[in-house]
Parts: structure tokens; C-alpha cells; sequence
């Protein structure tokens, strides 16, 4: 049986191609996004990946100028890492795009 921690929250910062939204944590420990928020400024496509330019979580997701995506709490989650391993977002260009996340660390 899986056990989980508490919810825990991550500002989303990242005016870059690619950012770390949260570490990695121990060995055999997962991320899990149970929510999220986010505005884009620039139209552009976003993906969630498991690792440093690792393995696609989403779909590029198309965001137009100001494009806002909304992921309401799902204690089931809707992706989640690797163990071991970090949370990063990637976008299409390197323009602003802001929220924060909850996530849950499961082993």
C-alpha cells in the first residue's frame, strides 16, 4: 500500500525553457501533483516531465497568450514522477509563466 505525505505546495516561477518545480526526494519516493494553477504570458506549449529533460508526464499542452490552466485537487493525483526523481515543467519558449502546485510525496 502506497503511503502518502501531507499535501505540500510549490510556487510556479519559471521564465526559462525548463525549470525545476520541485526536487527530487529520497530514494523510492514519488511526486505526485494533486492541483494546480497557472498563467501563461506568451503563447507557447507546456509539458510536465519526470527528471531533467526526462520522460514526458503531459502532452504538450497549447496555451495561448494569457492562457490559464486549472487543475482542481484530485487526492488521486494526475501525474507523478519517478522515484527519486524531480518535477520540472518545460515550455516552447523562455516567457513568464506563474502559479504554484500542491503535491504529495508517495512511497
Amino acid at each position: 500500500m502506497a503511503t502518502y505525505s501531507d499535501t505540500q505546495f510549490a510556487v510556479i516561477n519559471v521564465a526559462a525553457a525548463a525549470a525545476t518545480l520541485v526536487a527530487a526526494q529520497a530514494t523510492g519516493v514519488k511526486v505526485r501533483v494533486v492541483s494546480l494553477f497557472l498563467v501563461n504570458t506568451t503563447a507557447q506549449t507546456l509539458t510536465f516531465k519526470s527528471g531533467a529533460g526526462g520522460t514526458a508526464l503531459t502532452g504538450a499542452m497549447a496555451l495561448g497568450a494569457n492562457g490559464v490552466l486549472v487543475l482542481p485537487y484530485n487526492p488521486a493525483g494526475y501525474f507523478e514522477t519517478a522515484a527519486a526523481t524531480l518535477l520540472e515543467l518545460a515550455a516552447s519558449g523562455s516567457t513568464q509563466v506563474s502559479g504554484a502546485l500542491q503535491w504529495a510525496a508517495v512511497s
